[in-house]
C-alpha cells in the first residue's frame, strides 16, 4: 500500500490507498508533489512579525480591522474589580490567515499573535512557525464555550535576557 496526497480546495487530504501507482502517469506525480509543495510554503512570515509594533504591522499585512466579540478570549478580559487597562487588538486578514494582534496601545509593542483556524497543522506550516523556536511560544487555544474545539494559535515571543 502507499499514501496518497490529494490537494482538494486548498486542503491537504491525505489517505491510505492499495493503488501501487504502477498506472499514473509522472505528470500526475509531478503536479501532486508541486501543489503539496505550495502548500507547506509559509503564506505569511509570522516569526518576522514578532519584533514589529502595530505600526510596522499594519505596514505588512494592510490595515486593521476591528476584532469580532466572537474572536476575543475571555480569560484576556480586564477584571472589573482591578485598574488593568485592555490590550487593543486588530484582525489582519492576510493571504488567507486570520491574525489577531494583541498590543499595547501606548508603547504600540506587541503583546502577541493570534492565528485564527481549526487546522492546526495548517496554520503552522502557512505561518512559518516552529515548535521547537527558542524565539517564540506556540500555544494551542480553544472555544471558551466548548473547550475541546480547537480555535487557533497563540504565539507569544519570547524575551531571553543573558
Amino acid at each position: 500500500m502507499q499514501w496518497s496526497q490529494i490537494l482538494l480546495g486548498g486542503v491537504l487530504m491525505v489517505g491510505m490507498g492499495a493503488c501501487s501507482g504502477a498506472h499514473e502517469s509522472n505528470h500526475d506525480r509531478a503536479v501532486t508533489a508541486v501543489a503539496t509543495a505550495a502548500l507547506q510554503l509559509p503564506q505569511v512570515d509570522v516569526p518576522g512579525l514578532l519584533p514589529l509594533t502595530i505600526d510596522g504591522i499594519s505596514r505588512q499585512l494592510g490595515r486593521g480591522l476591528p476584532v469580532p466579540d466572537a474572536l476575543l478570549d475571555p480569560t484576556r478580559a480586564p477584571s472589573i474589580h482591578t485598574n488593568e487597562q485592555p490590550d487593543s487588538t486588530l484582525l489582519f486578514q492576510h493571504r488567507g490567515l486570520a491574525i489577531v494582534v494583541a498590543y499595547d496601545a501606548h508603547t504600540r509593542q506587541v503583546n502577541e499573535l493570534m492565528l485564527m483556524g481549526s487546522n492546526e497543522n495548517e496554520l503552522m506550516a502557512r505561518s512559518g512557525l516552529q515548535l521547537s523556536s527558542a524565539e517564540y511560544l506556540v500555544l494551542p487555544f480553544f472555544q471558551h464555550q466548548h473547550p475541546t474545539r480547537f480555535m487557533g494559535l497563540r504565539v507569544l515571543a519570547l524575551a531571553l535576557s543573558q
